[in-house]
């Protein structure tokens, strides 16, 4: 049972990815706990209480999906529900649960209130991975499922210390779905264009007659950029390491690739505008402009629906003095929220650092019992030792053949122990590098609903300044229009009160 979810704003585009019937079969809202039937009022409310904490994520958003072998019933569906709201520290907080149905296998989406109105605080969700881990054990525990090995529990990583890899990631499978090419049929094109070529400035030349364009990655020296700006790892399409990759592409010089942001801006303005008879290489520029960075993809389960956009206000409509103060305040939460993802990311760096030292120790210990076995039947005692001199003796060539043996034992033994060590370490490096690249991500998503967030205060300020605005101007006029009626009343009769 696979469990995704964490903390988010975005109550519009939520309610928008919940209710929607393009992409799935069956949509059907299973439990609201509101007074309306209305899912995006109600999750417009629960976000809007959170402005009261100064927090800005007051929804909880997660989805648990079973294994497609087993059906669920509405009992259990319900009871894996409340299980995971108590494992998130969640009980007791209004909460929807929406059910989708695609290609005959179901999941469900469940959302909850964060803000605690007792406290007027949000329930923490840190720690909200081993959360979802405990919560799809004991639920696996419970319904009879098959147990899903986890990163995070101590009995999958003794049992299992090397987790099995998707073939394609999700977010791959998302950029085939969008190309409309399987990652299969994408592969074998790659597979056979490389065949062909002789080294890496043909294949280069080669993959952009395909359409794609060969750039640099920000922490790959070689991407592949698609005609639709989905960035690929160009070893993880050849199937190759990164030593094979660098040496099958020597001929090619790094710095006249453009940057994988350049590329994807080109990309798209390519299937913008008519399609030229052949793709030009992209010339490296002089400077670098400031490329916006990339969001991250993400589930398809966990994607927001894109939300129609509002008309952007003039700025200079705000009053100078609430701008002024609106900026020190989002300067401020800014700031604490950057220090926060600082702390967040010493503290995962600790944990991993300390998980990676536990594995390395342990293989450590697994290495010298291995040694000390090989030490004690080496040995020998007792009659074994007498036996051994006099043949010795008597055949002086049988004791250096023993001798050389030994060492070949100890140098096979010591050769593939370094080699298992040095696969442990790289193996902790890789997932130590996946782990921080995923908290990054999630950082520089926060980042962005954080700007959201302070945009759509300014434009309701301004809103309100102009609504302001325009209600001095409509109470002036209506002062004006009774003062002209009063002076045109004065000029005809005179002053009230006096007679000609």
């Amino acid at each position: 049972m696979i469990i995704k979810g964490g903390s988010r704003g975005g109550p519009g585009q939520l309610a928008a990815h919940l209710q929607r019937t393009d992409t799935n079969e069956r949509v059907e809202v299973l439990e609201l706990h509101a007074g309306t039937d209305d899912l995006a009022a109600t999750l417009r409310d629960w976000q809007v209480l959170s402005e009261a904490t100064r927090g800005t994520k007051g929804l909880y958003h997660a989805n648990i999906d079973p294994d497609a072998r087993y059906d669920m019933t509405a009992a259990q569906w319900m009871r894996a529900v409340d299980v995971l709201e108590k494992e998130l520290g969640l009980t007791g907080q209004p909460r929807a649960v929406v059910m989708h149905e695609k290609k005959g296998r179901q999941h469900i989406h469940v959302v909850w209130q964060r803000t605690d109105l007792e406290t007027m605080t949000l329930r923490e969700d840190g720690f909200n991975y081993l959360a979802h881990e405990r919560a799809s054990q004991r639920m696996e525990r419970e319904f009879g499922h098959e147990s899903v090995p986890g990163k995070h529990a101590k009995r999958d990583r003794e049992k299992q210390p090397e987790f099995p890899r998707a073939e394609i990631s999700h977010a791959e499978w998302q950029q085939a779905e969008r190309a409309a090419l399987s990652v299969a049929d994408r592969r074998a094109q790659l597979a056979d264009i490389r065949e062909s070529c002789d080294g890496g400035t043909a294949f280069r030349a080669a993959v952009g007659d395909a359409g794609y364009v060969l750039a640099q990655g920000d922490r790959r020296d070689f991407v592949l950029v698609t005609a639709e700006g989905s960035v690929l790892s160009l070893g993880r399409e050849l199937k190759m390491k990164a030593a094979e990759v660098r040496a099958f592409m020597a001929d090619v010089d790094l710095a006249v690739l453009p940057a994988a942001a350049e590329a994807r801006a080109a990309q798209k303005a390519r299937q913008e505008a008519p399609a030229p008879d052949s793709v030009p290489d992209i010339p490296p520029p002089a400077e670098k402009p400031i490329v916006p960075e990339q969001a991250p993809d993400l589930p398809e389960d966990l994607a927001p629906a894109p939300e129609a956009q509002k008309p952007a206000l003039d700025p200079a409509a705000l009053d100078p003095v609430v701008a002024r103060a609106l900026d020190e305040r989002q300067r401020r939460e800014a700031a604490k929220l950057a220090e926060w993802h600082a702390a967040e990311a010493r503290q995962l760096d600790h944990v991993l650092s300390l998980e990676m030292q536990e594995k390395l120790d342990h293989q450590a210990a697994l290495h010298a019992a291995a040694q000390d076995r090989l030490r004690r039947e080496q040995q020998t005692t007792g009659i074994d030792r007498f036996m051994d001199a006099l043949q010795n003796r008597l055949n002086p060539g049988r004791g250096a053949e023993a001798a050389a043996a030994r060492k070949d034992a100890w140098r096979h033994l010591r050769a593939r122990q370094a080699q298992e060590a040095r696969d442990m370490e790289r193996l902790l490096e890789q997932t130590r590098a996946e782990q921080m690249d995923e908290l990054r991500e999630r950082h520089a998503q926060q980042q962005r609903e954080q700007a959201a967030a302070f945009e759509a205060e300014r434009q309701r300020y301004a809103q309100d300044t102009q609504r302001a605005a325009a209600l001095r101007a409509r109470i002036e006029e209506e002062r004006r229009l009774q003062e002209e009626v009063r002076q045109q009343g004065r000029g005809a009769d005179g002053p009230p009160g006096r007679t000609k």
